[in-house]
C-alpha cells in the first residue's frame, strides 16, 4: 500500500475532488437551494443571466475559502506534528 505522501504525489489523493458530504442535512440544504432558485426564476425570469453570474461569483468565493481552509488545516496539522516531536525531546531532557 502506498503512503499518503506517495498517493498525493501521484495525484491519487486530490482533496478538492473528494465527494460532497453524504448527510441528510446536506441533501436537504441543496434541495432547498435548487427549489428556491427555481421559484425565483419563475417569478423573475428576466434575472436568469444575473443569477447565473451571481452563482459563479459565489462559487469562486467558496473555492477561495476552501483553498484557504485546506492550507490552514494542513499547516495546523504540521504544527501539531512538530509539537508532538518537540515535546518528546523536551520530556526526555
Amino acid at each position: 500500500m502506498k503512503s499518503i505522501i506517495e498517493q498525493f504525489y501521484y495525484n491519487e489523493l486530490v482533496p478538492c475532488e473528494m465527494p460532497a458530504p453524504n448527510s441528510e442535512k446536506y441533501r436537504k440544504t441543496t434541495e432547498f437551494f435548487a427549489q428556491t432558485e427555481e421559484e425565483f426564476l419563475k417569478r423573475f425570469p428576466e434575472t436568469k443571466n444575473m443569477l447565473a453570474e451571481y452563482k459563479d461569483v459565489l462559487h469562486s468565493i467558496s473555492a477561495m475559502e476552501s483553498v484557504n481552509d485546506f492550507i490552514r488545516g494542513f499547516r495546523m496539522g504540521a504544527k501539531f506534528m512538530i509539537d508532538v516531536f518537540t515535546s518528546e525531546k523536551e520530556e526526555k531532557n
